[in-house]
């Protein structure tokens, strides 16, 4: 069944008549890896209840039974079919940590649901599937939060402090960077797992007989995600970047890559470089083995006209010495999850907020990194016109602005 609309709104509890110090009931679609590192969080905070879990693997639902159980002495209820989860009343937000190829569907039908959505990233794994989300959050007045959980850190925060202050002058240039992608080349195809609906795990995505690199190294396939390390860490990374220099819309966009040891799959490359043109600043994308920037080996580098500053998750250092910036170092971090951007969430489906990550930014960080991903495919300079959302003159780049979802599933 495909998501119809215009849908019926049902409100949430949350929309209509959730109290201040009243727990949200969640239901949380998609429990593996990240979706159990969110369950292990959302069972013990105090601000929520976790009464749905949902995976199309029967093993990893029911084992995220267990979790939320013995964290939370309240078991959920589990189910294979997410709409089951948009179908219940009591439930007033979802959390979508499934693979990449099932965000803007899931996200979108939760709204109509009358649903608040957490997603996680990247919001999307094309530019139109981005530009549906945001009308669907805007049509049904919903709150999404986007997993781009560094906009809650602390020392993310405390280094746009630095940055905003302008005592590194004006930013004209920045660099993010991360090692190489880690998905290698091959598929072995053979017979479904047992409790696996793979049908419904491919959802809009086009039909594959099922393999094991497919199904856990889904980030290599760009039938699923578009870019391996481009679009999983590029779009934490240029959203820092976003935020530091203020701009959101590239101008332009260039690619370079490939191969040149042979390791990463078909669909992505090793080693990347990307440029792209924004208002008064240049940024670039790096992906390179041994990357290392004053001991940081990933991260984000902002090149000021009186000085420059680089941070990762952990600390901050900002240069020349002359400016008197000591090194900042960071709260460890203990939970890719990060429970003070689920709070931030919370807080924002009660007084109806935006969200420290809001979709529409979200996307806006999401679609920069597909534009690199496109124009590595094109071998060519991109322009862009982020108010139309198009290339300027290229409509072979344009088509791969979108994707066809595999029937009867449509957006």
């Amino acid at each position: 069944m495909a998501a119809v609309g215009p849908a019926v709104l049902r409100p949430a509890r949350a929309y209509a008549r959730l109290g201040a110090n009243e727990k949200i009931i969640l239901g949380v679609i998609g429990t593996g890896g990240m979706g159990t590192r969110h369950l292990e969080a959302l069972s013990v905070n105090p601000n929520c209840t976790v009464a749905a879990v949902c995976d199309v693997f029967r093993p990893r639902y029911e084992n995220a039974i267990d979790v939320v159980g013995k964290l939370s002495g309240k078991a959920p209820k589990g189910y294979q079919d997410f709409r089951k989860v948009l179908d219940r009343k009591d439930i007033d937000a979802i959390f979508v940590p499934t693979p990449d190829h099932w965000h803007p569907l899931i996200t979108i039908m939760g709204c109509e649901a009358g649903k608040d959505v957490y997603v996680e990233k990247p919001a999307c794994p094309t530019v139109a599937e981005g530009r549906a989300m945001i009308n669907a959050a805007r049509r049904y007045g919903r709150i999404v939060q986007l997993g781009t959980q560094q906009r809650s850190m602390t020392i993310f925060q405390e280094a746009m402090n630095v940055i905003h202050s302008g005592r590194l002058g004006p930013i004209t240039s920045a660099t993010a960077w991360i090692g190489t992608n880690g998905w290698g080349a091959g598929e072995s195809p053979g017979p479904v797992p047992e409790g696996l609906d793979w049908d419904m795990w491919l959802g809009p995505a086009p039909w594959a007989p099922y393999s094991p690199q497919r199904h856990y190294g889904f980030m290599g396939c760009h039938d699923y995600a578009r870019g391996g390390q481009l679009t999983n860490w590029g779009v934490h990374l240029i959203d820092i970047v976003h935020w530091g220099i203020g701009r959101e819309k590239p101008l332009s966009v260039q690619a370079v890559g490939g191969n040149y040891l042979g390791g990463a799959g078909a669909d992505n490359y090793d080693n990347i470089e990307v440029l792209f043109e924004y208002e008064g600043c240049t940024v670039t994308w790096e992906q390179r083995h041994n990357s290392v920037y004053a001991g940081h080996a990933y991260g984000i580098k902002f090149n000021g006209t009186k000085g420059e500053l680089i941070v990762d998750r952990n600390t901050f250092d900002v240069f020349p010495e002359s400016l008197g910036i000591k090194r900042y170092v960071g709260e460890p971090e203990r939970s890719w999850a990060h429970p003070p951007h689920h709070d931030n969430f919370f807080e924002c489906i009660k007084t109806r907020k935006r969200p420290a990550a809001e979709i529409e930014q979200g996307v806006r960080s999401t679609v920069a990194v597909l534009l690199a991903g496109i124009a590595l495919k094109v071998r060519r300079k991109l322009n862009w016109d982020a108010e139309a959302e198009r290339f300027i003159g290229d409509e072979q780049a344009n088509r791969y602005l979108s994707r066809p979802y595999r029937a009867p599933w449509h957006l």
